[in-house]
């Protein structure tokens, strides 16, 4: 191509550009930051408090959609915000939904959920003409089939256990220490039935008893339980 070719040949690609005007319209901040809720939002998994990491992913998609109205144009990214908002709704409701499902199926049917911190161990004990006996709250659970989570006490049997100490939280159980007196159970597994040693939150059911017993640990644990289902809880709530 001669110069005076070339010449005329850019010529013609200026004049086609002349009129035009390129458009770029940048997206809000708070896209690309809700989009990176998406993948945090998946942690929720783990516990339900999580939860809110989904709705403030929402949240600030929503706020991206309002900047982009008002923008009169100026602003892009309306298509990212409504799949942001739509991906983070799917995963907070589907994980909602099971944590929901784990909370209300994790009893065993003809058992009574019980709280080991606010049904047992907040309860302590009560004394009247210097005796000390159980709170009449606790009292009514005696002979009751109720299911309690907890941690067990360090055990020197790691399976095939057919007794153990359960206590309220693992501050006292699993790092060292005497529990209180209220803050333990002792477990006995009913018939052929049988434990393992976990050290995460496990989840026992059974017939509760309060009657001073010795656990081979040296503990001397107030309550009991007759242990019917034992397993890994499925909440820790």
């Amino acid at each position: 191509m001669s110069v005076v070719e070339a010449s005329r040949h850019e010529s013609v690609t200026n004049q086609s550009y002349e009129g035009q005007e390129f458009l770029y319209r940048p997206i809000p901040m708070l896209i690309p930051i809700s989009m990176g809720f998406v993948f945090l939002s998946l942690t929720s998994a783990m516990i339900p408090e999580l939860l809110v990491i989904p709705v403030i992913g929402i949240i600030l998609a929503v706020l991206a959609l309002r900047q982009i109205s008002q923008s009169q144009g100026n602003l892009s990214g309306r298509w990212m915000a409504i799949g942001s908002i739509a991906a983070q709704a799917v995963v907070g409701i589907s994980f909602a939904a099971m944590h929901a499902y784990s909370f209300a199926t994790e009893v065993p049917p003809g058992f009574e959920r019980i709280n080991f911190t606010a049904d047992i161990a907040k309860k302590g004990f009560v004394s009247e003409a210097g005796m000390t006996g159980l709170h009449p709250d606790v009292q009514k659970l005696i002979g009751q089939k109720v299911m309690i989570k907890g941690y067990m006490y360090p055990s020197k049997t790691m399976d095939g256990i057919k007794q153990f100490v359960l206590c309220k939280d693992n501050d006292q159980c699993c790092f060292g220490g005497q529990p209180k007196t209220t803050d333990m159970i002792l477990v006995r597994m009913s018939g052929d039935k049988a434990a393992y040693y976990k050290t995460g939150l496990v989840a026992v059911a059974g017939v509760f008893h309060a009657q001073r017993a010795v656990d081979e640990s040296g503990l001397e644990p107030v309550y009991q339980l007759e242990c019917d289902v034992f397993g890994p809880a499925k909440t820790w709530y």
